[in-house]
């Protein structure tokens, strides 16, 4: 019989734990930035003000807050995604490797719906409490066609998407990336609809500031923390997919191994889907 021992990366695929990467430090900071990132919304829309809050009472100190909070978002979100296209390579167990992404990326996806679940709960209990009150200023125009081009241009990335991720599953690389550039420039139209929108809000005096207290403030407030909220996904799933389009061109994906790619597809379906629930909720309900 022979001495010889098994090769390492054997001995590595029959430990139990040779998937689990090491330690990071990238979660915690992204983290960070999640959770300041709404107080620097809510101080600069001018909802802090006259509260014990300290600095974040000046919407000023507000706006560096968001800035910042939402560089560290970015920037955290980038390396975190970084060091997992570094540990992928050096996997011994890819099934369970690939298993543990995608269960991730549900967690996270989970996660995400518990926080937009917390806004559509607080929108419809102060509907419930005040039909009447909990709405835009009497008389304003609110929403329009910009936001019926918006959701259909958003709604149809989606379908651009499907196609490029099934385009890439099937080994059509120049597809693919024709499908991702799409969905990326759809993307960006509508996130820059979402701007146009505010600009013109904003310049019709609808914030919380400029409106004072009562039910259309209340409205405001719950109008751009949601659709805020729902921009800064849409321009996180924009970052997926450029990503994702980078790793195209420099050749990263190779056979079934294309999980980035799914992640920022189901990624992007739920940034749609939330905006349908988002639009009915905003612009039908209210």
């Amino acid at each position: 019989m022979s001495d010889t021992p098994p090769p390492a990366s054997a001995a590595a695929h029959d430990d139990p734990m040779s998937h689990v990467p090491p330690g990071s430090l990238w979660p915690l900071l992204v983290t960070i930035g999640l959770v300041f990132m709404p107080f620097g919304v809510l101080s600069t829309l001018g909802v802090l003000k006259g509260s014990p809050v300290g600095p974040l009472a000046n919407p000023q100190v507000g706006v560096f807050v968001l800035l910042g909070s939402g560089i560290i978002f970015l920037y955290s979100l980038m390396g975190w995604c970084h060091q997992i296209i570094r540990e992928k390579q050096i996997s011994h167990d890819v099934v369970q490797q690939q298993k543990d992404l995608q269960l991730f990326i549900l967690l996270f996806l989970a996660g995400e719906l518990a926080a937009f679940g917390a806004v559509f709960g607080y929108f419809y209990h102060r509907n419930i409490q005040d039909p009447l009150g909990f709405s835009p200023i009497p008389g304003m125009h609110f929403g329009g066609p910009i936001v019926a081009i918006a959701t259909f241009i958003l709604l149809s990335s989606s379908v651009t998407c499907e196609f490029a991720h099934h385009a890439l599953g099937a080994g059509k690389i120049v597809m693919a990336r024709l499908w991702f550039i799409i969905t990326i420039v759809l993307g960006t139209i509508f996130l820059g609809m979402t701007g146009f929108e505010w600009g013109e809000l904003i310049q019709r005096g609808f914030t919380p500031a400029a409106i004072g207290e009562g039910g259309p403030a209340a409205f405001a407030a719950t109008f751009y923390t949601g659709t805020g909220f729902h921009a800064l996904h849409v321009a996180t799933g924009l970052v997926m997919l450029f990503m994702v389009l980078m790793r195209l061109e420099t050749g990263h994906f190779r056979g079934k191994r294309h999980f980035a790619a799914v992640a920022a597809s189901w990624y992007w379906h739920f940034v749609d889907i939330v905006w349908v629930i988002l639009f009915i909720t905003v612009y039908v309900v209210a």
